[in-house]
């Protein structure tokens, strides 16, 4: 008899427990599930021996435990927590089948060595489970409500492990994945899950039907707990998953999905879980904020990324992928007078090919927002782009999605790198914010506490009206109320601009652009360490080209030009040629 509710909002007290019995698509299940914590929130152990060596202190912090942790008394190590636990089942002789296959495939493996020169049909027979042998499942899920179960006898033990699954707050099918993962949805009030990742999966799997009848035989009779509690978990979910899509036909089967956050909509049940989705968090009553910041540490409410990434002693991220559309579902207040700004950050761009990063265009519930790359460092790109009030709509997400030409995997651009993952663009963060408060609130706005850059800012202030259009870098975006374009504009086009700022270490075809300068007339007004101020005014005084500030700028431009035409010749004609060993 089910006990727990059919749709359940996690508490503060509560403590998720995955229960990952081995071959249950558990790598994939538990990515999935760490996507809805925050990072800090998440145990890092995942063996009984890694969580047996952690201060209960330190456990008591966690909300999201998951792994092989059958042999760990859970509720022991967080009292006074509410245990809510769910898993996954596979058909037992499938299960047995992956995994034989998986451990010869793994020498690292500590069963490897006694599994390796088995026969399926051997180890169908051994490495058990104390009294119900073979059938792993019955012992997992019967030890997450009875921890001792010591005297009992293996009928006992699946009556335990049958009780134990009509407590579970979740129970899917390896078999109906999908479904599962639209069910895990559906209970926890969750973005519908669409399963895209296949973490630690088999290339090839062998089939029940290759199997001689006497090793079928052999699997069958020691999986026998197994099958039976099987069968009752299916009827636990089929039964759960009928009254969800009866649930959701009957609350939203007449509604368009017009209001759904979709990039892309798909089959009905997508649809209403949507719908299900933002209605559970509308119905939390949590005031939407005016300006939001999301790192990739917190929960993720979206869909089309690969899973989180936490390195140490640096930001977590999160690549697009697997497929080219990524969307974030950001609950922002939308009753602003004023138009928003999206800020975000993208890392490891030296990683991927130009192309890619090139190719990124971003839409806000659908609609196209222009990008403008305001700041580059090695590979870090920082963009912004204006939401304008007419993309926003009354509901309780926005969505951003985030679009590339395509994606690749990190091991073919290099074929040292393992991850054969298909990705996109790296992620770091991204914040929304009212347009009006860009200068504080922008990432980028602590460049401007530099001496350098504030005076640059002033004596623009000071001298261009703001009716006047700039040629500058575009993270002057931040702090001036100028029209301003880029240096690529200033070099592609007649313009109409008298006034174009350098920064002197960071402008990409200097000497094309110091061409121009010179045969349109401009003449250096300002410069720091930094930046050079040119202009056509003639009521300004002028800056000497033989200044501290200014004159370095045409010199270390000469000398990259000379060193590229001298270094070659010299490796050609000077240099000493390697000794060929004969």
């Amino acid at each position: 008899m089910r006990k727990f509710p059919a749709q359940y909002n996690l508490q503060d007290n509560d403590v998720l427990y995955f229960s990952h019995i081995p071959k249950t698509a558990g790598m994939t299940f538990r990515t999935i599930v760490e996507d809805h914590f925050h990072s800090e929130e998440i145990c890092p152990a995942t063996l009984n021996a890694q969580l047996a060596k952690m201060p209960k202190e330190e456990i008591g912090k966690y909300r999201l435990f998951r792994g092989h942790l059958g042999f760990i008394n859970l509720p022991e190590l967080v009292p006074g927590k509410q245990i809510v636990n769910v898993t996954v089942l596979r058909e037992p002789v499938a299960r047995v089948i992956s995994h034989y296959e998986y451990i010869r495939r793994m020498p690292g493996d500590p069963h490897y060595p006694a599994v390796k020169d088995m026969t399926l049909e051997e180890f169908s027979q051994k490495l058990t489970a104390g009294k119900v042998g073979k059938n792993i499942q019955t012992y997992h899920v019967a030890k997450t409500l009875r921890f001792d179960l010591d005297g009992l006898t293996p009928t006992e033990i699946l009556e335990i492990a049958k009780e134990s699954l009509d407590q579970f707050a979740f129970v899917g099918l390896v078999e109906r994945f999908q479904d599962s993962l639209f069910l895990l949805s559906y209970i926890f009030g969750w973005k519908p899950i669409l399963n895209s990742r296949k973490e630690n999966a088999a290339k090839s799997k062998k089939s029940e039907s290759e199997l001689s009848a006497s090793t079928l035989e052999v699997i069958q009779e020691n999986t026998q707990l197994d099958h039976e509690l099987y069968h009752y978990a299916r009827e636990i979910f089929e039964s759960r998953y009928e009254d969800m899509i009866q649930d959701l036909a009957k609350q939203y089967g007449n509604q368009n999905g017009s209001e759904t956050n979709l990039s892309e909509p798909a089959d009905p049940r997508v649809l209403w879980l949507d719908q299900h989705y933002q209605q559970r968090y509308a119905d939390l009553h949590r005031p939407a904020p005016k300006s939001l910041l999301y790192d990739f540490r917190e929960p993720l409410r979206g869909a089309g990324w690969q899973r989180r990434e936490c390195p140490a002693n640096h930001p977590a991220y999160r690549w697009m992928g697997p497929t080219t559309v990524s969307s974030l579902d950001l609950p922002i207040a939308t009753d602003l007078s004023t138009d928003l700004m999206a800020e975000f950050r993208i890392i490891c761009a030296e990683l991927m090919p130009p192309d890619i990063l090139q190719s990124l265009k971003m839409a806000v519930n659908g609609h196209p927002i222009q990008l403008d790359l305001l700041h580059s460092d090695q590979g870090t790109r920082f963009f912004q782009g204006i939401v304008p009030q007419s993309a926003l709509k009354p509901t309780p997400f926005t969505e951003f999605s985030f679009q590339v030409d395509r994606v690749t995997s990190l091991n073919a651009l290099n074929p040292l790198d393992p991850d054969t993952r298909s990705v996109g663009l790296a992620f770091n963060y991204i914040q929304v914010f009212p347009v009006n408060t860009r200068q504080k609130q922008s990432a980028l706005a602590p460049f401007f506490e530099c001496e350098s850059w504030k005076n640059t800012i002033e004596f623009l202030n000071a001298h261009v009206p703001t009716t006047e259009p700039l040629i500058a870098p575009l993270i002057f975006k931040i702090k001036l109320e100028h029209e301003i374009h880029d240096h690529s504009t200033f070099l592609a086009a007649n313009t109409t601009s008298q006034w174009v700022v350098v920064h002197k270490g960071k402008t990409d075809r200097i000497g094309s652009i110091l061409f121009k300068l010179m045969s349109k007339g401009f003449s250096p007004v300002f410069a720091n360490d930094v930046f050079v101020v040119y202009a056509t005014r003639s009521d300004l005084p002028t800056v000497s080209y033989t200044a501290p500030h200014v004159k370095p700028l045409y010199v270390d431009y000469l000398k990259r030009q000379v060193s590229g035409v001298v270094k070659p010749l010299y490796r050609k004609y000077i240099a000493p040629k390697p000794q060929v060993k004969k």
